[in-house]
């Protein structure tokens, strides 16, 4: 009897335009795809039909390909044989078709597709035939598919946000694809997931797994659920589990099958449990499951299925605090509380299938040597491509997962919930076996975009039939539908209906979580993040430029005058509603600078980063023990980049780390240290303006997020910034308790007798291990704003050898220090952005340095 066997549609892809609509007539004919999986721009750019859309305007030049129809076609071959009339299925799995789509075999119409995040098994034992197979898929239109769904329910049920195109929210395709305030605007069709041909009469449908770890006792009960297609009565699946190491946890066990189920239950002794990145390792389990039938009285595999699991758990804990209002809301694994460290993550690029699994491997190591524990992969984009959660499960990523819906007031009549419901359902099952995913998340800003464009939602109505009334009517998906699949199908999992949610309002800072676009947004200044607390912050962000090379690249065949930093060709690379007023508003609020192109991205990213820490550092000094976690943790918004574009990502397009990924590094370290300045007003009379003292005070903390207590020696010292004279210093020993942050001095400026003669002065703060004086954390604190500082030039000293670069200044203090190279992408610098003062030597590790020359920038370098 034949086993399961499978085959992958992936050679003989042909492709061609259906209908052309606008522009001339397609007359070359089927032309061969680029790649598989693939997309029609990709298909284009092989056979220079389009220009590359991310260079230059191009991306308005290549709008004509969103709006036609594009037949994708092959051919494959079959050897029929009697199984087929004893009952052998022959099924095509479309894992992904983006997004309209009319597929036929052999002329007959086998499917009719209208949501790219599904997954598509079709029965085509009617159509199938001996010898040569035609397959073709014909991709619609979205736009206009989409608007003829605007117009057949937008009037009446739904209120939009003019964000992007409005009918999006109708079509069960990636959001981002209709642009977006990071993203390009092109419209994809094409087969995006791969196809493929399974033959079978049985088959394991689903390996399922529920787990209860006991941390004391170190045991894990593992409940294991087989789902299967086509099993006769005596058909049994030998279950078999391996620890990390390959050695088996105990016996094979022999399970009989009843109406395509089997059930198991397993209590491993000496469970080796997962953990996120930093506070244990990523051990991970192997189950295995055979299914076998009896053949001549003989047990014979027809059809296997492995999956990788974690013994770990997972909660969401929002309870009340001690000592403050509202509740509590970070995560919890293993019973340690985990505060999170992390970023937002957009798709790799705006064609997905090109991004292959070394790229995925080269962002997610990059977010994890920055010191991150969390991902949030967020709901304009796609759910992520297998390999994305395996590498998360290795390196001990923990996942926030949202469902697909962003930034505007969603459909619920019956067609889409049932379309939606397929979605999750193919989606959830598919991954939920994963240990890095811990939060699933119903929607992004949905709530938000509720409240502010004016819906009829009323957070008091607990009526759902009223919710399908209104004009929001996508929170009966966000409160009935999502959670009552996500009960079904990952019952221990966390669902939080929405981003920004919980409390009084969409962005309730004493419940649920917030989105700080206060800062940004709405030009608040980005000191003032220390006062925009909450209980956890899911977004915030500042744009910067990326990488020199990364908009040369952009540039190409560009005239030379756009080579400047509000040309038009670097305005359109950059998708912010009205990021000239915003950039400039916190460039000229925080520094000097030229509009030389080199110098506007530096001191942008430096903008960047001094925002990203002032935000890292003062939300983190609320994680402080026990019933005080006052703030669980923070989510940057983003991680990295879909195309070369000024954006918020700390990571650029082609990997380019920005200067804000250093200092968030450093800022998400097991151990940091974090310093605030603050000046206190007193009047010296009842009604006076102008007889008022004023005391600058400096406050310092320390943040040990290991779990144990650790004694160190802090290294506190006040330098005068144009002498680099030493006016203050003090060292002592301070014990830091474990998982929390905790106040270790207060000293006041105004005591010290150089600051009445108006000198800026340069706090600096080390922590030490007191064995060996290493610095295990630095912070230095500086007057601001930068541009009223008079910015001596610093004398330098940099040697690098065997690997490391030393560098220090011999006089006085120096301001966001960039070292660099010329070929960028040959060097790696563990560290960069750094502040010095004297005295104080720091080391950067550095891989393929050989013999480039070492070039450095600094805030001031050269104009005073």
């Amino acid at each position: 009897m034949a086993v399961f066997k499978s085959t992958p549609l992936t050679t003989g892809w042909e492709f061609k335009q259906v209908g052309a609509v606008g522009v001339p007539e397609w007359e070359d004919g089927f032309l061969t795809v680029a790649q598989f999986p693939t997309n029609v721009h990709v298909d284009l750019m092989k056979h220079n039909k389009i220009p590359d859309p991310y260079i230059g305007l191009n991306e308005y030049h290549v709008q004509w390909v969103g709006e036609q129809k594009w037949l994708y076609k092959t051919q494959f071959h079959t050897e029929m044989d009697s199984s087929h009339e004893q009952g052998r299925k022959y099924i095509i799995r479309f894992e992904g078709l983006d997004t309209f789509a009319t597929v036929s075999l052999n002329g007959h119409n086998i499917l009719e597709s209208d949501n790219m995040h599904r997954t598509y098994r079709v029965d085509i034992a009617d159509t199938i035939q001996k010898g040569a197979n035609t397959l073709e898929i014909l991709f619609d239109v979205p736009l206009v598919r989409g608007q003829k769904l605007l117009e057949k329910y937008g009037h009446h049920t739904v209120q939009f946000n003019g964000f992007t195109e409005k009918s999006r929210v109708f079509v069960r395709k990636a959001q981002y694809h209709y642009g977006w305030n990071w993203g390009p605007e092109l419209t994809t069709c094409g087969p995006w997931r791969p196809i493929v041909l399974e033959e079978y009469s049985t088959k394991i449908s689903d390996l399922s797994f529920r787990i209860n770890v006991d941390k004391d006792k170190e045991t894990a009960l593992v409940k294991v659920a087989a789902e299967t297609e086509g099993c006769n009565a005596d058909d049994t699946i030998r279950l078999t589990i391996t620890d990390p190491t390959g050695k088996a946890t105990g016996k094979a066990a022999m399970l009989f099958v009843h109406e395509n189920a089997a059930n198991y239950t397993v209590d491993i002794q000496d469970a080796q449990l997962w953990w996120p990145i930093g506070y244990g390792r990523q051990p991970l389990y192997t189950v295995s499951a055979e299914l076998l039938r009896n053949v001549r009285q003989i047990r014979v595999c027809v059809h296997s299925m492995t999956k990788r699991i974690g013994l770990r758990e997972a909660k969401l804990v929002i309870r009340p605090l001690k000592d403050a209002p509202g509740t509590s809301f970070f995560i919890q694994v293993n019973c340690v509380p985990i505060y999170t460290n992390g970023s937002n993550w957009c798709p790799a690029d705006h064609f997905v299938p090109r991004v292959s699994a070394d790229r995925y491997r080269t962002q997610l190591g990059l977010l994890a040597e920055g010191n991150q524990n969390t991902v949030r992969v967020w709901a304009g984009g796609i759910f992520e491509e297998d390999i994305f959660y395996d590498i998360c499960d290795e390196l001990g990523l923990l996942v926030w997962q949202d469902f697909l819906f962003a930034c505007a007031a969603y459909p619920a009549h019956k067609s889409f919930i049932q379309n939606i419901t397929a979605e999750v359902e193919d989606n959830v099952s598919r991954l939920r076996h994963h240990p890095s995913i811990v939060v699933w998340n119903g929607n992004n800003e949905d709530y938000l975009f509720a409240e502010l464009f004016k819906t009829n939602y009323d957070i008091t109505d607990k009526d759902p039939e009223n919710w399908l009334k209104s004009t929001f009517p996508a929170r009966y998906i966000y409160e009935i539908i999502l959670p009552g699949l996500c009960k079904r199908l990952i019952p221990d999992s966390n669902y939080h209906p929405g981003s920004p949610w919980g409390g009084e309002s969409f962005n309730d800072p004493l419940v649920g979580d917030t989105h700080r676009w206060e800062v940004w947004h709405y030009l608040l200044p980005w000191q003032k993040y220390p006062e925009l607390k909450s209980r956890f912050i899911s977004e915030f962000g500042m744009a910067s430029l990326p990488h020199l090379k990364t908009i040369e690249s952009y540039l190409v065949g560009s005239p030379a005058s756009e080579r400047h930093p509000h040309s038009r060709t670097v305005d359109e690379h950059n998708k912010e509603h009205q990021h000239e007023r915003k950039i400039a508003t916190y460039l000229v609020e925080n520094f000097k600078y030229t509009y030389d192109l080199e110098d506007y991205i530096y001191i942008t990213q430096l903008n960047q980063a001094e925002a990203m820490t002032c935000a890292l550092r003062s939300w983190r000094r609320e994680w402080q023990g026990e019933g005080k976690e006052y703030c669980g943790g923070a989510l940057i918004w983003q991680f990295n980049s879909t195309w070369q574009v000024t954006s918020k990502a700390l990571v650029d397009y082609y990997n380019r780390p920005k200067m804000a990924y250093f200092t968030v590094k450093r800022d998400m370290a097991p151990i940091t240290i974090g310093i605030a300045r603050t000046e206190v007003k007193t009047p010296r009379l009842k009604h006076t303006r102008c007889f008022v003292d004023r005391e600058s005070k400096v406050q310092g903390w320390a943040t040990n997020m290991e779990l144990s207590n650790i004694q160190l020696l802090l290294s506190l010292q006040v330098f005068a910034l144009s002498t680099g004279q030493v006016v203050f210093s003090k060292d002592r020993i301070c014990e830091l308790p474990p998982n929390s942050s905790s106040n270790l001095f207060e000293i006041s400026l105004s005591e010290l007798e150089i600051e009445k003669k108006n000198e800026p002065l340069i706090v600096s703060a080390r922590l030490l291990d007191p064995s060996n004086n290493t610095v295990i954390a630095r912070c230095t604190n500086w007057p601001q704003p930068y541009r009223y500082l008079h910015m001596p030039q610093a004398m330098l000293q940099i040697r690098a050898e065997n690997g490391r670069i030393f560098v220090k200044t011999e006089d006085v203090p120096v301001k966001g220090l960039l070292l660099y190279v010329d070929d960028v992408d040959s060097v790696k610098f563990d560290d960069n952005c750094l502040d010095l003062v004297p005295g104080d030597e720091q080391v950067i590790t550095v891989k393929g340095l050989g013999n480039q020359k070492l070039l450095v920038r600094y805030y001031g370098m050269g104009k005073e």
